[in-house]
């Protein structure tokens, strides 16, 4: 009897333990570490190391080559020996240093807007030079060592072009143009061609004043110096191919000498623009400049109002543009067909160099004196008023 209740007590005891067991909570797996992503510092913006220069309209101060505003507080200048920038509208100009590079005399510059700048600058004695390239003010620089060093630099998006001018004799020049289509990282001979025929060739005649494209098909190269005739090279097939353009001539042309000057285009436009023409009276020298008009892409020209020895010039659009003449500053808003002399004086002795504007109402004018005095100007009214940049 005893040994039958032992057994009933291990059995009921056993069954507590399975029941137990049913109704316990299985262990839960260890959670693994939650991974946290540490932020990475943001990449620092260059800056350029940027060098004060004394003022530029000191008495036989550095005249400026160039000046490009892009708003109206920035922009770019070039002298002989320096790249510049301002940030409060020319009042003071800064030196931009270029890593392993100098500007020089014979330096050429292309400013896209106020970051964004190429420069090309030759070796000394060879056909050689340096094509740097900034997207960020000047903070930092690309640099490509090129077959090319004197002459006019284009850029229709990243298509570029570099016409290569080299005097062959007193009044010849010989071009040779050379393209790129990596924004400069590479660049191709494209004029003249192994086979090119002197039927699609740029004569050697005359000085050559510069180019212009419009588009990466049609661009065009001024001559200067011409007697009785217009002279103005063309292509329609990205340079490989040049043509002479009829312009029309006045009907005393058989008098005159004339240049042709590199038109002002408009690329976002796509189809209008301007061609300044120069009419030289072969017996007085008198000098009358007249810009054309084109609507269709260049293909043809209309000739506007003429300026009495028209100098510094420029245009904000097809419409609207200032040009330097024998009696001050004149303005159009007729795509140059009309010009109004603007009620403005500046000393006798001053001549106009650099016109830039940015808008309708903000303006820079640069000019030299016989003494050679540099001043710079600045309009906030479109130039019926001026005012001296730190006198």
């Amino acid at each position: 009897m005893k040994k039958l209740f032992a057994l009933s007590l291990i059995l009921l005891l056993l069954g507590g333990l399975a029941a137990c067991g049913s109704n316990s909570t299985p262990p839960q797996p260890t959670p693994e570490p939650v991974k946290t992503k540490t932020p990475l510092p943001p990449t620092p913006i260059p800056t350029p190391t940027i060098i004060i220069i004394p003022p530029l309209n000191s008495p036989n101060g550095p005249p400026l080559k160039s000046i490009h505003m892009f708003t109206a507080n920035d922009g770019w200048g070039l002298i002989s020996d320096s790249l510049l920038v301002t940030h409060n509208g020319g009042l003071n100009w800064f030196s931009v240093p270029i890593p392993d590079g100098q500007v020089n005399d014979q330096s050429e510059a292309l400013f896209m807007d106020a970051k964004t700048a190429y420069l090309v600058v030759p070796i000394p004695g060879q056909q050689a030079g340096h094509f740097y390239f900034t997207s960020d003010g000047g903070g930092s620089w690309k640099n490509v060592s090129v077959p090319f060093g004197r002459g006019s630099l284009f850029f229709v998006d990243d298509v570029g072009f570099f016409l290569q001018f080299t005097a062959t004799a007193v009044d010849a020049v010989n071009v040779t143009i050379f393209s790129t289509l990596d924004n400069g990282q590479t660049w191709a001979k494209v004029y003249p061609g192994d086979q090119q025929s002197s039927n699609t060739s740029i004569l050697d005649a005359g000085q050559k004043t510069g180019g212009a494209f419009i588009n990466v098909d049609k661009g065009w190269v001024g001559v200067a110096g011409q007697k009785g005739i217009i002279r103005l090279y063309r292509t329609i097939d990205t340079a490989r191919d040049w043509t002479q353009q009829d312009i029309p001539a006045p009907k005393n042309i058989d008098s005159l000498i004339t240049n042709t000057f590199p038109p002002v285009l408009f690329p976002k436009n796509g189809s209008e623009g301007l061609l300044p023409v120069d009419f030289i009276a072969a017996d007085t020298g008198d000098r009358n400049r007249v810009f054309y008009y084109t609507a269709d892409g260049g293909d043809s020209w209309s000739p506007g109002a003429s300026v009495i020895d028209g100098g510094a010039y420029t245009f904000l659009d097809p419409k609207t543009g200032w040009v330097w003449g024998k009696r001050g500053l004149y303005f159009s808003n007729d795509g140059a067909q009309t010009w109004q002399l603007l009620p403005v004086a500046f000393g006798k002795s001053e001549n106009a160099t650099n016109i830039n504007f940015v808008d309708t109402s903000n303006g820079w004018l640069v000019t030299t004196d016989s003494k050679n005095r540099v001043r710079i100007y600045t309009t906030r009214d479109g130039g019926s008023t001026w005012m001296a940049v730190n006198p």
